[in-house]
């Protein structure tokens, strides 16, 4: 029984970037939320974190995650999903490209 590989398509190469990302976003979007607010107020880590706490709880933490989900989906797909593809199409894909 001999198994065969094949590349994936374009699309599924997109589809599994775009999966990974908004998959990764679930844990970076509360890292980006304290960082913004920590650049806007001008306040120091607990500080910020506490407030946001004191806010929404600590669901408030995740709060427009999903718009990240759909930046992700949408620019991130496509970024790392078309990167391979497009790299072998013109050529720099190759073992002796370099």
């Amino acid at each position: 029984m001999s198994v065969t590989t094949r590349k994936p398509t374009l699309f599924e190469s997109m589809a599994c970037g775009g999966a990974a990302a908004a998959f990764a976003v679930n844990f970076t979007h509360p890292i980006e939320l304290v960082k913004t607010r920590m650049q806007v107020s001008g306040g120091g880590l607990g500080a910020t974190i506490s407030g946001v706490v004191k806010e929404g709880g600590v669901t408030a933490f995740w709060k427009g995650l999903p718009f990240g989900w759909g930046r992700e989906l949408s620019y991130t797909s496509v970024k790392l999903g078309a990167y391979a593809p497009v790299r072998n199409a013109i050529g720099a894909g190759g073992p002796d490209a370099g």
